[in-house]
């Protein structure tokens, strides 16, 4: 409703502002306030599209209720903007809006989207304020706003209103696909690496190995760059991130050299003169490179290696291992490491991939007994992952390549597979098969610089090609 009693009712102030002023001395006069200030900003209930299923198990829209009340509204006083920073959830509906606002004494004033003259505000008005959301690459509209006229007849600046609301499922995994290309050709027995913030890929290509590196420190891939090697018999598998720089060996399969790959330089050098069997996995917090040697595990942080006092003899050659080390939620000083392998020795009653852990307190490698296995997936691979170890990787049984997620909370002990918003597209199985089954993966973290960069899931094809994912929410700029 337009406001056409407006000048009447200043019209009103003024004239009571005479009256006061011409009785006696002796009768109290009433000040009216000048206060123009918005107090208070909520909203009711507003309707949101939601996704659930249908009798027959289907996927089927509807459109739900959302009480908004409790999403707080930050009202910068300086600037007389309103704003919600937390932002509504993904499908709601803002283009009819119940508003609970306070204020200072008087009436409050709106002026809609479209209109030329201010609104009369009242608590029942449905106000649209479509147009407004977060993330949205054009913003047309202004925003709505509100003023308060007090009793003093003073008029006060106009708040801006604006509704912030996610233009993507939090939850949900985003991918992109790349279409790059190794320089040397196709790459098999391949394990990726991210360090400096490039992924590093260590490949076969028949008997020759290769190195070739994609810088994504802006978040997308450049073109791959190949690393000078000058040694014969790398053990692709054995790539390992630690202290900075990638370790490897290379050499015999009972007696492998240790080399770094210096990522600042991309050169290759020797690490002192000792020979081991495998690598297990790198603990940057307690400086450790886990490794095996004459079948028995050990320690390696400079020459000499320490052998375990209880050494674990377990471990299988021949396939990728994946690890991650956290700190105990109780003690700092402690930390677990989690590796990770498929089982290539299984048999038809073994049906779960193996999994290893290891405390800093007790020093020694136990094969962890899983309450919840994870199945014995092809070509399996472990991230670790907004803040949990994930697990996937080819068929297993009536399991389809890359269907699905792993998820362990509990450092390996239960994996459950996820059902809703973190999946692969349905095309990643196909290009499983059209790739002979070789890809790798790499992670990169969120980089702590106040921007949204980071957090990405890199996986590499046998070709080259990479596919980037990344959760939604992991992706969002920090507004507070």
């Amino acid at each position: 409703m337009k406001i056409k009693f407006l000048p009447l009712i200043a019209v009103l102030f003024a004239a009571t502002s005479i009256m006061t002023s011409c009785l006696d001395n002796d009768v109290e006069q009433i000040t009216y306030t000048s206060e123009t200030s918005i107090t208070g900003f909520s909203l009711g209930t507003l309707h949101i599209d939601r996704v659930g299923k249908d009798k027959d198990g289907k996927d089927s829209a509807y459109v739900d209720t959302l009480d908004c009340s409790n999403y707080p509204f930050t009202i910068n006083q300086l600037t007389r903007e309103i704003e919600n920073k937390d932002s509504l959830p993904y499908g709601t509906h803002i283009d009819k809006v119940i508003t609970n606002v306070t204020y200072d004494a008087g009436i409050l004033v709106y002026k809609p989207k479209g209109a030329e003259k201010d609104t009369l505000w009242t608590s029942t008005d449905s106000i649209d304020f479509s147009g407004d959301t977060y993330c949205t690459s054009t913003n047309k509209n202004s925003p709505i706003e509100f003023k308060v006229w007090a009793y003093s007849n003073a008029i006060g600046q106009a708040y801006k209103v604006k509704i912030n609301v996610h233009q993507q499922v939090p939850d949900t995994i985003a991918w992109k696909k790349f279409d790059k290309s190794f320089s040397n050709g196709n790459l098999s027995k391949q394990k990726a690496v991210y360090a400096n913030g490039k992924v590093y890929v260590f490949g076969k290509n028949g008997d020759d190995t290769h190195i070739e590196y994609s810088d994504v420190a802006n978040d997308n891939p450049r073109s791959w760059i190949p690393v000078t090697i000058n040694i014969t018999d790398v053990d692709t598998y054995s790539a390992t991130a630690w202290a900075g720089n990638i370790y490897f060996l290379a050499g015999s399969p009972k007696a492998k050299q240790l080399y770094k790959l210096n990522v600042t330089t991309d050169k290759i050098e020797p690490v002192g003169t000792e020979t081991f069997e495998m690598l297990i996995g790198g603990n940057d917090i307690k400086s450790e490179l886990y490794v095996v040697k004459d079948g028995e595990s050990g320690i390696y942080k400079e020459s000499p290696w320490t052998k375990d006092t209880d050494p674990f003899t377990q471990f299988k050659a021949g396939q990728p291992f994946f690890s991650n080390t956290t700190t105990a939620s109780y003690n700092s000083n402690i930390t677990t490491t989690v590796a990770l392998c498929y089982n290539q020795d299984n048999t038809a009653n073994d049906t779960t991939a193996l999994v290893f852990n290891r405390m800093s307190s007790d020093n020694k490698w136990e094969k962890r007994i899983q309450n919840l296995p994870l199945p014995n997936l092809e070509n399996v691979t472990m991230i670790y992952y907004d803040g949990k170890l994930y697990a996937f990787g080819g068929g297993y049984g009536e399991i389809k390549p890359f269907s699905q997620f792993y998820c362990s909370t509990d450092n390996g002990l239960c994996w459950r597979p996820v059902t809703e918003c973190m999946a692969f597209p349905a095309e990643f199985s196909e290009l499983y098969t059209a790739h002979s089954k070789n890809y790798s993966c790499a992670v990169t973290p969120k980089l702590e610089n106040g921007t949204s960069r980071g957090n990405f899931i890199w996986i590499v094809w046998e070709d080259g090609s990479i596919c980037r994912g990344r959760i939604n929410r992991l992706g969002f700029t920090p507004k507070w």
